[in-house]
């Protein structure tokens, strides 16, 4: 009888013995990090959970940034009107219901009074702002809440409305500076190498918050009087030309026209 030769696999007991070895490798992984199927289950939920809302300030009253949901909490700092921010944690309702966890930077964090920010997109926030501009007697907050409903909730049926009100307060603001700056500057006229008087009353300092709320002013040297570009106005009539709104911004147009025509 023949014999029959027999191939041995010479990597079958290297197999046998990685197997041999990675068990119990395997066994001591798993009872020094033992996972529950419900705990992994609850992390993963917990992780879904977290999402970040973005908000803006509307009311710098209760916009003060503190280290815990608490009135007597430390102050961070106070966020300024406009300021944006991200909700990080919609709080306990049942413990903290007056607060929410919010991002006011990449760095900073905490808690801040829910009446302090509005939602971008959520309905009735707009009405809110409008509700805030219509109480506040302060020319320069009533400009900057006009602002952010016209920019942050552009499709709001307020708009119109809003954009009505920043033209008269920029108007407004006009009358103010120019009663507040005759004396002030024209002391300082009779002292300045500056050729042009409106160059230094357009280079007055009292302009420089209405200049940051993008509020622009020119100056009438003959009757020495400051006078609103009118911006408001125009936004309000080519946006929505058929409203109430653009009616009265077209006569307000008018007159600034007039207040510009004797200018020098």
């Amino acid at each position: 009888m023949k014999s029959v030769a027999i191939r041995r696999n010479p990597f079958a007991g290297f197999a046998v013995i990685l197997m041999l070895v990675s068990q119990p490798l395997a066994q001591s992984s798993a009872r020094s990090n033992p996972r529950k199927p419900d705990q992994t289950k609850a992390e993963s939920q917990t992780t879904k959970r977290v999402s970040f809302v973005k908000a803006v300030v509307i009311d710098d009253r209760f916009s003060a940034l503190r280290r815990e949901p608490g009135l007597q909490s430390e102050v961070i700092h106070r966020l300024r009107l406009g300021h944006t921010v991200y909700i990080i944690h919609p709080g306990n309702e049942e413990t903290h219901s007056a607060f929410c966890r919010i991002a006011a930077s990449r760095r900073t964090r905490g808690w801040i009074y829910r009446t302090a920010i509005a939602v971008q997109g959520r309905a009735g926030e707009d009405r809110r702002i409008m509700k805030l501009i219509d109480g506040t007697s302060d020319g320069l907050d009533r400009i900057a809440l006009c602002r952010i409903l016209i920019e942050r909730f552009s499709q709001s049926p307020l708009v119109p409305r809003a954009l009505l009100m920043m033209g008269e307060e920029g108007e407004h603001a006009a009358e103010t500076l120019t009663q507040r700056s005759r004396k002030r500057v024209g002391e300082a006229a009779g002292a300045s190498v500056t050729p042009s008087l409106r160059d230094l009353y357009l280079n007055d300092a009292a302009l420089d918050r209405y200049s940051k709320l993008r509020i622009v002013f020119d100056f009438n040297e003959q009757t020495r009087e400051y006078i609103y570009d009118g911006k408001a106005y125009r936004d309000l009539v080519s946006r929505s030309p058929h409203s109430e709104e653009a009616l009265l911004a077209r006569q307000r147009l008018g007159r600034v026209k007039d207040k510009n025509a004797t200018r020098q």
